[in-house]
């Protein structure tokens, strides 16, 4: 058995999981009501652009939150009713076994967010006559690694802890920091370290640790994809920048660094999907089942 055999099984699993059907109903429903929003509200010379862009609030709450509802039993689930100690009395690696399931559970996330914004996409089309498809698409791939992400981080977390408890635990902790709380922390850092709450213009730092979290990193690709101002986030402390100049505006007309570019948040984002496997993984390997 490889990576492929234990893949292919537990994708079977987790896709006749019911919750994994409701949570892709919501978001196909709330997916659905967003492109339709700017048309109830007869929003005049509205394009497809704006009834998207939108959409990324509702992605933001809910790929997370299916990503953690799949992810977080992946392992330790298995472990719980003893089908893990079956499976590895085949032939079949530890790591074979966190990275199978580290596919078939991100495939699953990918799955539910691809039938949802298929669905939009094609209402869209319907209600704002056409789709730029080169920025839905790339909306759509960047929901997908924001998806992939945080599935990583909760199969991560799956085969890090011992029991099923501590694993909903951390993972219902991730969602809140990461998805909820992030801006709001990486705000008060700044009033710390400055004396004052984030304004017009930041320090370079401040914007680095925003992007850090997941959802800062997706916020900033939606916003390169869509060419937007739309925010990804619930609490949003500031305005997004929506462009290369009032991104350098806001860092006073400093330079750009680096890890301020559309690269350096994919890279966030696929951070966040290999580091929490790769720790869990080693925690893994080594504890008595």
């Amino acid at each position: 058995m490889n990576v492929h055999h234990v893949a292919r099984v537990d994708l079977r699993t987790a896709i006749r999981s019911r919750m994994v059907r409701w949570l892709t109903g919501v978001l196909t429903g709330l997916s659905v009501l967003g492109v339709s929003l700017v048309a109830l509200l007869g929003v005049e010379d509205a394009t497809a652009v704006d009834a998207v862009g939108p959409l990324s609030l509702p992605a933001v709450l809910v790929v997370p939150l299916a990503a953690i509802v799949v992810g977080y039993v992946a392992v330790v689930g298995e472990r719980r009713t003893g089908s893990l100690k079956v499976l590895l009395g085949f032939p079949v690696s530890r790591g074979a076994v966190v990275a199978g399931k580290l596919v078939a559970r991100a495939a699953t996330v990918v799955l539910a967010v691809l039938v949802a914004f298929a669905v939009s996409g094609v209402l869209a089309a319907v209600l704002y006559g056409g789709v730029p498809l080169g920025r839905y698409a790339a909306f759509t791939l960047a929901t997908v690694a924001l998806g992939v992400a945080f599935a990583g981080s909760a199969v991560g977390v799956s085969a890090a802890v011992a029991t099923r408890g501590r694993a909903l635990a951390l993972a219902v902790g991730s969602y809140l920091l990461l998805v909820l709380f992030w801006q709001p922390v990486v705000a008060g850092i700044h009033y710390a370290a400055t004396g004052d709450l984030p304004g017009t213009v930041v320090p370079a730092w401040y914007l680095l640790l925003d992007r850090l979290s997941p959802v800062g990193a997706y916020q900033v690709l939606v916003r390169a994809a869509l060419d937007t101002t739309a925010t990804a986030s619930v609490f949003a402390v500031r305005p997004p920048a929506a462009s290369a100049a009032s991104l350098s505006a806001q860092l006073g007309g400093d330079p750009i660094p680096w890890y301020l570019s559309n690269v350096a948040a994919a890279l966030v984002l696929c951070m966040w999907t290999v580091l929490p496997v790769g720790v869990g993984y080693l925690r893994f390997r080594g504890r008595d089942l």
